[in-house]
Order: structure tokens, then sequence, then C-alpha cells
């Protein structure tokens, strides 16, 4: 299959920032990695190969890019506060320079975003705060509760990157019926530590009325990178 990589001065981050491309044509998949994780962890696990058919066959078309989580959320060095300022620049990456790269490299206005860990937090959530940015999100083994890199400080900044806190009280309409456009997956697995994040974020969807699939897999192998490259094949057809 076609493979390039690409690199630019983010404006955002204030760094160069690389992103790998798989694939010619197809629908656009943005994938995230796992907690602190470059863009060349999914080809590294079996995440790419899992989908070599749709790539090679012009079904989709993979951007793989890098976290900055040791940036902000498990950046022990600096304040809550001032990671999440961190975690708003990536944000900004995603939604203002990652999605507007695709879209006028790509014909396809359909817009598919993944990930895995904390990369299915930043799918979710992004789409959750962005609706009209992207078509479908799919979380694999999301976390999607970041109190716990918070070190016991909440404010303002923590609830609206909180989807279990903001999503509860979105009472705006036009909002509601743009996220209800998304395609919300929430993927895991039984032996998954993270599962009840994904069973609680359904709890909420449905409270909100926001259409979704919660889809648990019961494997006989308990190895997270054993199940999520199937997980991405299955849901991004």
């Amino acid at each position: 299959m076609d493979k390039e990589k690409i690199q630019w001065r983010s404006p955002s981050l204030g760094k160069d920032m690389e992103i790998v491309i798989y694939g010619s044509s197809g629908t656009p998949v943005i994938g995230i990695p796992t907690r602190g994780a470059n863009c060349h962890q999914w080809e590294k696990f079996g995440m790419v190969n899992a989908i070599s058919y749709q790539l090679k066959n012009g079904f989709n078309q993979l951007y793989c890019i890098s976290s900055v989580d040791k940036e902000s959320f498990l950046n022990d060095k600096v304040t809550p506060s001032q990671r999440l300022v961190r975690h708003n620049q990536f944000e900004s990456y995603l939604v203002d320079e990652v999605v507007p790269y695709i879209k006028d490299h790509n014909p396809i206005d359909y817009t598919i975003v993944a990930g895995t860990d904390l990369g299915g937090y930043h799918a979710i959530t992004t789409a959750l705060k962005h609706p009209t940015a992207f078509d479908r999100a799919i979380g694999m083994s999301g976390v999607y509760d970041i109190k716990r890199f918070m070190d016991d400080y909440y404010e303002n900044d923590v609830y609206y990157n909180n989807p279990m806190d903001f999503v509860p009280n979105i009472n705006k309409q036009s909002l509601l019926n743009d996220i209800r456009n998304v395609d919300f997956r929430l993927v895991s697995y039984e032996e998954d530590p993270r599962r009840e994040y994904g069973r609680r974020l359904s709890n909420i969807f449905s409270m909100k009325f926001i259409e979704h699939e919660l889809d648990i897999w019961n494997l006989e192998t308990t190895h997270e990178w054993d199940q999520w490259p199937q997980m991405l094949k299955t849901h991004i057809i």
C-alpha cells in the first residue's frame, strides 16, 4: 500500500508534528495512539495491517498522528491547569490543522476519528466538542474521565474537557443536534480495566438521546493489542 510521511510546524503546538499516511484514497480515518505514543505506533502494533485490504483497495485512507499526552495529562512537572492548556493546544492542532489538511487533500466529505486508550478519549471528546468536524468517532478502551490526571484540581477547564461532566449538561438544541449526527462507537472488552468508562459514558449518551454503539468484546485473549486491530477493522466499515 502507499505510505507517506509528512510534517509541518504546528502553530497550535509550536513544534514540528509528523503524520504517517497509509493508502492513496478512500474515506479518511484519523488514528490517535495510546497515551504518549507517536504516529508510528499503530503500524508497529498491527493496526495498519488489520485494515490493509481497505487501504490497498481505496476504501479508506489512514492518517496516523502523534500524541502530546506526555506534555499534557501525563506531565507531573507542571500544574493541572498547565496540562489542560497543552491539551487544548493539541485539540486545536487536531481540529484546526489536521482536519483541514485532510479536507484539502481528500475529496471524500466524511471523516472518521479513532483512538485507543487516551487516544480514545481524544477521539470521542473532540467529536463531542466539535461535532461538525467529524462523522464517526471510535473510542477503543477509551479513558473518558480525566479527573484521575488532575491531582484533585477541579475548575471550569477540567469540567469542559471531561465528557462525564459536561455531556449531561448540554442543553443547547443546535449543539445536541450536531452531536446526534455523529456516529459514536464506544468499544472495549470484558477484561479491559477501562471498560467501565465506556459503560458510564454510554449511560450518559442514552440519557441525552445520543445514538451510539456500546460494543464490549468477549474473546479468549485479554491482551489489548490482540483486540484493538480487529475492533478498528470492524468499526470503520
